[in-house]
């Protein structure tokens, strides 16, 4: 036997959500903005540290000078097959995002020359266009018009 509810008022309406609907969306607002504000955090001190390593790394050894011998050893080799997958992924993502075909080829080959350096700045450029209220779903899903 079920219990009926009697009288006015007695139930669940969406008036009675409302409350909980404004909290929820109020708390993913703050979430997105914190972690937006989070990302951008991390992807500068990341783009400051590569620049730093490279730069310092290139002062004490050329890379040209050293081609050969790095192509010897076989955890190099994995390494720049690691790399060049890696920004294979980025690239698609980035040819999904890009509206401009000029544009995509010169990001791209921006992403093989500079590796995570390029990478990172991309991400932070859009990172920083984000709207307010915008979060990660944005950040990966938003085309450009």
């Amino acid at each position: 036997m079920v219990a009926e509810s009697k009288g006015k008022g007695k139930g669940f309406t969406i008036k009675s959500f409302l409350p909980i609907l404004t909290y929820i969306f109020q708390s993913v607002s703050k979430l997105n903005y914190h972690m937006i504000n989070l990302l951008k955090f991390i992807f500068s001190a990341l783009l400051v540290f590569m620049c730093y390593k490279v730069i310092s790394t290139s002062l004490e050894s050329n890379l040209f000078e050293q081609w050969n011998f790095l192509g010897s050893i076989p955890w190099m080799r994995a390494t720049l097959w690691d790399f060049y997958a890696n920004i294979f992924i980025i690239t698609l993502w980035m040819f999904y995002k890009e509206k401009s075909i000029i544009l995509k080829i010169s990001i791209a080959i921006l992403f093989v020359c500079l590796g995570s350096i390029a990478t990172l700045a991309y991400v932070l450029v859009y990172l920083f266009k984000l709207k307010d209220g915008d979060g990660v779903k944005e950040l990966l899903l938003k085309r450009e018009v």
